[in-house]
Order: structure tokens, then sequence, then C-alpha cells
């Protein structure tokens, strides 16, 4: 008696859910017009991120390393001078290993120190006072330059915020040509956001060779440019 109560139950479910489905299936997709909004943002940087390294050889390996950390110790203490955070100082790679010659037969040349230290200078105007200071501390590699805006969540909000507009006006101009309005919008998605960045590599540490040897000058040597920030929206508008 049960399962006959239980059975005419989802019988009675079905059938009133039957039309419910049957007018789901029977929406019309509304007229719309979908486009697409870009739109950047230019903004100049406030901060650098400097990835350099110091590289130190001798035939003893202990020689080596003690000269290799006498110039690390300089290095660093150049960085916290120029009022550079413990926390945006990060050696990135540290490596001891001998080198050979690439004859036929290899032949010991010396053991060879490396490190690889990265930073961030939020204070631009100190960024050729630094760099001509790191040479004369002992810095032999610069591997990067990356010029970058520290905060960029405002940006990003302004670039979305004129995507938006400007898929709006392009919605009307193509609407207005078919002698059509647009309406509410019926969906709205957004592509990950782009953020490039100025880098620049060895013509810096170039340039601050040469001026750690000669008279200061007060032309910079370095354009840090602007960072671009761009942001890419989808929407469908409903005609009207």
């Amino acid at each position: 008696m049960k399962s006959a109560l239980i059975f005419t139950s989802i019988a009675a479910l079905l059938v009133t859910l039957s039309p419910l489905a049957s007018a789901q299936d029977c929406v019309v997709r509304p007229r719309l017009i979908s486009v697409t909004g870009t739109a950047e943002v230019n903004v100049a940087p406030d901060e650098v991120v400097l990835s350099l390294g110091v590289d130190t050889r001798n035939k003893d390996l202990a020689t080596a390393k003690a000269q290799h950390d006498q110039r690390a110790k300089e290095l660093l203490a150049v960085v916290q001078s120029a009022g550079v955070e413990p926390k945006d100082i990060q050696t990135s790679a540290l490596e001891m290993k001998p080198d050979y010659s690439e004859e036929r037969v290899p032949r010991f040349l010396a053991f060879e120190v490396s490190q690889t230290i990265q930073l961030t200078l939020k204070d631009l105007s100190k960024y050729e006072s630094l760099i001509t200071k790191l040479v004369a501390a002992g810095v032999n590699r610069m591997d990067s330059v990356d010029f970058r805006v520290a905060e960029t969540r405002k940006y990003k909000d302004e670039a979305r915020s004129k995507a938006i507009r400007a898929a709006k006006e392009k919605a009307v101009a193509m609407a207005g040509e078919l002698g059509q309005t647009v309406g509410k919008p019926w969906d709205i998605t957004e592509e990950t956001p782009n953020i490039f960045s100025v880098q620049t590599s060895a013509n810096a540490f170039a340039n601050a060779r040469s001026s750690a040897t000669e008279q200061p000058v007060e032309e910079s040597t370095v354009a840090p440019g602007q960072v671009s920030i761009t942001a890419t929206v989808h929407v469908s508008f409903q005609l009207e």
C-alpha cells in the first residue's frame, strides 16, 4: 500500500513539472547584440625590481668564497643605505662550482661563486645613484630591470570601467545603424587583465659601469617609460 502511494506521488509531481519544463524549452532567446570593449591605461611606474648578481672567481675555493662574501656584504649595505627594506631584498640563487676550459682535455681554471639578488626599489629618484654604487661595490651582472606600478588595483578598475563604456558606445552605434535601440545587458564577461611593464636589461648596467669611473652627469641614462594596463570585456545587450 505504501509503495502504491509513493508511486502515485511521484507520478503527480512529474505531471506538475512537465508544463514548467515545456515552458522553459519554449522560451525564445531575446534579440541580442554582442560587442567587445577594450581600454588601456598608461601609468608612470613608481618602483623598479632589479635582478643583479655577483660572480667571484679564484683557484682556491675558500678564497673565492671569502672574497664573494665580502662583496655580497658590501652590496647589501649599499642596498639598505638606499632605503630598501629587508623584506624587499631576496637571494634568489647561490651557486659554487669549478670552471673548466673547453679544450679536448678540459683544464681546471678556477672555482666560481655566483649569487643572484632580487630587490625592489620604491624610490625611483635613487635609481641612478644606486646602480652606480652597486657597480662600485662589486656587482658584475645585471639580469633584468623591471619598472612597475605598485598599486595596480585602481588602474585595473579604471581600465575595466573604460572598457565597459567602450562596449556600450559600440553597441549603441551598431544598433543605431540598424534602426534599433540598446536595452539592458544580457551577459557580461571579462578577459584576464594584462599588465605590461617596461623592462630593461644589460644597457642600464653598461651605462652604470661607465659612469662609475667618470664624472657624474645630471642627465638620466634610463627612461622608465610607462606601464600599460589593459582591460577587455564582452557584453551582450538586448535589442529593443
